[in-house]
């Protein structure tokens, strides 16, 4: 008898060991990637222009790293459709190319005429635009680590808990800081992190919290009511840290992004045939009373700011007007890429000055790709982007395997393209190139394992 509980107690005590050693599959490459981009977001969002070549540097060495590795490079180059993609982002990247040039569609921009140099070129600022072209081929670089990660059901699974860990411990940091002061907040009563701006950090946030959800929802299946809090410890614990930052953030865009990201989830899981109507249900009501809690709690700023939308709804209208109008004369090549801030300083006059003299964004991604690139770069942009999103949709409604996680990343995406409209999350380079690696994630990760 003493032998068998003592054989018990050594399995019990041996059981943690194996579950944390070995690391799980893809481990190191899973934590080099979502390293870079949380050390990204640390650092201010990269914001500087030298934490962003950083940045944009690291993830060129890791892409390297995934290509010397045998066994990663041949994941990789089994990826099927990633012509597609890699074709239109080629054609971004040409785009950009003949603006620095006077080859452009439009021809040498007449500002370099104006200061008298020659030759001229298409974009109006050079240096923006090169810095602007380092930066997307950063974003190309950790897309295809991405993609290198998610070739392997193994390597994805392990990518995706550890986002949520890493997203969950991040939003603990932020919220401490938020709550007792002792970090600068540019703006008062209003979760930001590190990310230098509270809507910026609500879009990460409301993208992690969808995220949250995929390995949430799959926790549940088949999972009475009274044991769903056992079944996914973990994940409600992470589910209400990212909720109630999200809501500390006050961000209203965001709040809206993740209403359409979660019905979104719900629609594709219930067209995919992965849930019910009843279990829908329960889900939505489950959602409710939470998101009503969390209101109660923390959401009192969020609330006072929805209250004051038509004044912020004025000054935005304002600046789109602005900005729509300097497309519209410029509609095919456009000013050259990275130059919105001296187009808006060109905008500027005694009418608009005292209101927008401070105005770094458009507030609107669309628009400013639109301004920037011109429908020569904008377009295929914009597809390239679509395409990645459609074919990872189409081809995970034929997976049997993994899709909780891959639809979750798939209706994340939702959240950052209607916050998209309204603010400029996307113009700081740690959400771009999370949104980037999280799109590759997606991409490869929706034709299933290769081994």
């Amino acid at each position: 008898m003493g032998s068998r509980r003592s054989a018990n107690q050594s399995r019990e005590d041996a059981s943690p060991r194996r579950r944390l050693w070995p690391p799980p599959e893809g481990a190191g490459l899973a934590s080099a990637g979502l390293g870079l981009i949380f050390l990204a977001h640390l650092a201010y969002g990269a914001l500087r222009i030298e934490a962003s070549l950083i940045a944009v540097g690291a993830a060129a060495l890791l892409l390297l790293a995934c290509v010397a590795t045998p066994s990663i490079r041949r994941d990789l180059l089994r990826v099927r459709s990633l012509a597609i993609p890699a074709a239109l982002f080629g054609l971004v990247l040409l785009a950009g190319l003949l603006s620095l040039t006077p080859f452009g569609p439009a021809g040498v921009h007449p500002v370099w005429a104006y200061v008298g140099e020659t030759p001229g070129s298409a974009t109006i600022d050079r240096s923006a635009t090169t810095l602007e072209l380092i930066r997307l081929l950063g974003l190309g670089c950790i897309f295809l680590v991405g993609a290198a990660t998610g070739a392997s059901d193994g390597r994805a699974k392990t990518a995706v808990n550890l986002m949520i860990a890493l997203a969950a411990i991040f939003g603990l940091w932020a919220f401490f800081n938020f709550a007792t002061g002792v970090q600068y907040q540019t703006q008062r009563g209003r979760l930001e992190g590190t990310l230098m701006s509270p809507n910026t950090a609500g879009t990460f946030f409301a993208m992690m919290v969808i995220v949250t959800l995929g390995p949430l929802l799959r926790d549940l299946r088949g999972v009475r009511a009274g044991q769903a809090l056992q079944a996914a410890t973990g994940c409600w614990a992470a589910l209400i840290i990212l909720a109630g930052c999200l809501l500390a953030t006050a961000s209203r865009g965001a709040a809206l992004g993740t209403a359409v990201g979660v019905l979104g989830l719900v629609v594709i899981l219930l067209f995919a045939g992965r849930v019910t109507w009843s279990r829908v249900s329960l889900i939505m009501l489950a959602v409710v009373v939470a998101a009503m809690a969390s209101l109660y709690f923390v959401g009192e700023r969020l609330l006072e700011r929805l209250t004051s939308f038509d004044q912020d709804a004025s000054s935005r209208a304002e600046l789109f007007a602005m900005h729509w109008r300097a497309f519209l004369a410029a509609p095919i090549g456009g000013y050259g890429l990275g130059t919105f801030d001296t187009i808006h300083r060109i905008l500027l006059d005694t009418t608009n000055f005292g209101s927008m003299w401070t105005v770094r964004a458009t507030h609107n991604a669309y628009i400013q790709w639109l301004e920037e690139a011109g429908l020569i770069g904008a377009l295929p942009m914009f597809g390239a982007i679509g395409s990645v999103i459609i074919i990872s949709l189409w081809r995970g409604l034929r997976r049997t395997r993994m899709t909780y996680l891959l639809f979750a990343l798939v209706a994340a995406n939702l959240a950052v393209l209607v916050h998209g409209f309204t603010d400029f999350a996307l113009q700081t380079p740690s959400v771009a190139l999370m949104w980037a690696y999280m799109l590759g994630l997606q991409f490869s990760m929706s034709q299933g394992s290769q081994r």
